[in-house]
């Protein structure tokens, strides 16, 4: 596998990761049923959320996102605003075609 393809596999694991911690704080929600993340870009990511996310970046391995130790502060909230603005909505987009159809 070539060194582009590592990275961008690492990115969207890391950015799946990321999504999950978003979930597990709140600001994202995950589909029960189909398993969508959704629930981003609605709002402005403020800084007493930033404040949060690098508190809890800054407690490394031992904290609630170990696998952002390895990162620099600006590639972790890279990702988590990269992961908050790739799942919009405002529910889960297969629940939401099974309510219409």
């Amino acid at each position: 596998m070539g060194m582009a393809k590592a990275a961008m596999l690492e990115h969207q694991e890391n950015l799946a990761l990321a999504a999950s911690y978003l979930v597990d704080i709140g600001w994202l929600s995950r589909c029960e049923h189909h398993a969508v993340v959704y629930g981003g870009a609605e709002w402005d990511l403020e800084s007493e959320f930033w404040k949060k996310a690098v508190g809890d970046w800054k407690r490394g391995a031992s904290g609630p996102v170990p696998w952002a130790a390895g990162l620099e502060v600006r590639e972790f909230t890279d990702l988590v605003k990269e992961a908050y603005e790739s799942h919009p909505g405002e529910q889960c987009f297969s629940c939401a075609k099974i309510m219409v159809e």
